[in-house]
């Protein structure tokens, strides 16, 4: 057998080969995509199902910071309430804290100047 004979024979066969891996990868290309799809099914799913979970704990966090934001909302009212019923009661003592509180603040201020 001559080399150019042996070629010719050595690229039938691959070319044999080649026509019937493509024809065995047209037969078994349905079977692969529902394959896969059926792979990716169980992914979406699972994700599907971690954004809803996420959902839920948002709107669950996004609750308790309302009803923590309306407590504190009460709480300051009801010390403000309770503050305005004791400078009602006593003015002076507060009207002399806040000018000593001022005067100690602009002491401060002029001090870091110089």
């Amino acid at each position: 057998m001559t080399t150019e004979t042996h070629s010719r024979t050595s690229n039938a066969k691959i070319s044999e080969a080649l026509d019937l891996l493509n024809e065995a990868a047209r037969e078994k290309g349905d079977e692969l995509k529902g394959l896969m799809s059926n792979k990716y099914a169980h992914i979406k799913e699972a994700m599907a199902a971690g954004v809803d979970h996420g959902k839920e704990v948002l709107k669950h966090t996004q609750d308790f910071a309302q009803e923590s934001i309306n407590q504190g909302k009460e709480k300051v009212i009801e010390i403000a309430g309770d503050v305005d019923k004791r400078v009602h009661k006593d003015p002076w003592v507060y009207i002399a804290g806040a000018a000593a509180a001022s005067l100690l603040l602009g002491y401060l201020i002029g001090a870091k100047r110089k």
